[in-house]
């Protein structure tokens, strides 16, 4: 998958602005500041119809307009063309434009075009808390799986529903029976996909990450959950096991008047060198086991949609010596990758396109 060009209106510091893009690398150079991440955050947006930088979309819209909007050519890894726009305006919402079908649900657009990120902000995903690494989880399984997606849209409007009526002053038992068994169906099916996408980038990342630390450090990535995940391993059925898991809860759940077990509090925990990496590696090894984890991500996309996803490098480059950055840069050359950085490295080897940014204005080198 490619972006051909991309057609910025009203996006952050960008008014009116096209880029033709390279089929396999864009290197987008400036300073700090100028606007280099407000164009892989367009593509990510475009892409995800989120930003990895807020979640007040209103900041991605240029200061006193109503809207933005992002049109892109997009060629697919078997030669499918899309023409799409994705609009966002302050008072409408968003408005999604594919081949000139206007797309209204959000789980009819999510994987249509894949994209990964690497970015300054990935870091919460090793050091912040559970909710953090479910959000990373649920974004990036949702975009290759439909039925993950919505089972995790389903789960969470019944979750509210529960939460709503734990609330209540005398609490319908029956209403909260259907609830659970809806909960449990949900959360059988997102437990399952769940613990078999954290042990494909658990088991491809080790390769990865052995070269990426030089021979220096072995990475471990597990799930955490509510449920014994033996059980889960040698049974995918597991609802019954969650049922009663919720109904022995249930009257300190009430006490709390929230759900206080379920997959909306799993987490997923990386080791380096057998030691929690949240308390016991470097920034350096952190950032390290990010790359190694994102890469293993671009992997399983080709794995199983057969299909590269895009591939977004912010800032990443600045801090990595020479061998790491080498590694990184040509790990992947048949990904269209966009790369922002303050000068160009001399590891660069593949055939790229260099655009110079200076205060919402872009340039392309000769």
């Amino acid at each position: 998958m490619r972006f051909c060009d991309i057609k910025l209106e009203n996006f952050r510091n960008y008014k009116n602005i096209s880029i033709n893009l390279h089929a396999n690398l864009n290197i987008l150079v400036g300073n700090n500041g100028g606007g280099k991440t407000n164009i892989l955050e367009s593509i990510y947006f475009f892409s995800l119809l989120k930003s990895h930088r807020t979640t007040k979309l209103n900041n991605l819209i240029n200061f006193k307009e109503q809207y933005t909007q992002i049109f892109a050519n997009i060629i697919k890894d078997d030669e499918k063309k899309l023409v799409g726009r994705v609009k966002f305006d302050k008072l409408k919402g968003k408005n999604i434009n594919i081949n000139n079908l206007n797309i209204s649900r959000l789980i009819d657009f999510i994987g249509y075009i894949k994209v990964i990120m690497i970015a300054p902000e990935d870091m919460k995903i090793i050091k912040d808390s559970p909710a953090i690494r479910r959000k990373f989880l649920d974004i990036n399984i949702s975009q290759i799986d439909r039925t993950y997606l919505e089972c995790i849209i389903n789960y969470n409007k019944v979750l509210k529903l529960k939460n709503n009526l734990l609330k209540e002053k005398n609490v319908n038992d029956k209403l909260l029976d259907v609830y659970d068994e809806q909960i449990a169906s949900y959360s059988e099916i997102i437990i399952n996909k769940r613990l078999e996408y954290i042990d494909k980038i658990d088991k491809i990342s080790k390769n990865i990450h052995t070269n990426i630390s030089l021979n220096k450090e072995n990475i471990i990535i597990t799930y955490n959950s509510f449920i014994d995940l033996e059980i889960c391993r040698n049974n995918k059925n597991i609802k019954d096991i969650i049922i009663n898991i919720l109904k022995k809860d249930r009257s300190m759940d009430k006490i709390r008047q929230s759900s206080s077990k379920g997959i909306h509090r799993d987490d997923f925990i990386v080791f380096i060198n057998d030691k929690e990496a949240s308390n016991y590696s470097s920034q350096g090894q952190q950032k390290s086991a990010i790359i190694s984890i994102k890469l293993a991500i671009v992997k399983i996309i080709k794995e199983i949609t057969k299909e590269y996803p895009v591939l977004l490098l912010d800032d990443v480059l600045s801090e990595l010596d020479s061998e790491r950055r080498n590694f990184l840069i040509n790990f992947l050359p048949n990904v269209q990758t966009f790369i922002t950085c303050t000068e160009i490295y001399e590891e660069i080897l593949r055939p790229c396109k260099v655009f110079n940014i200076h205060k919402g204005e872009i340039l392309e080198r000769c």
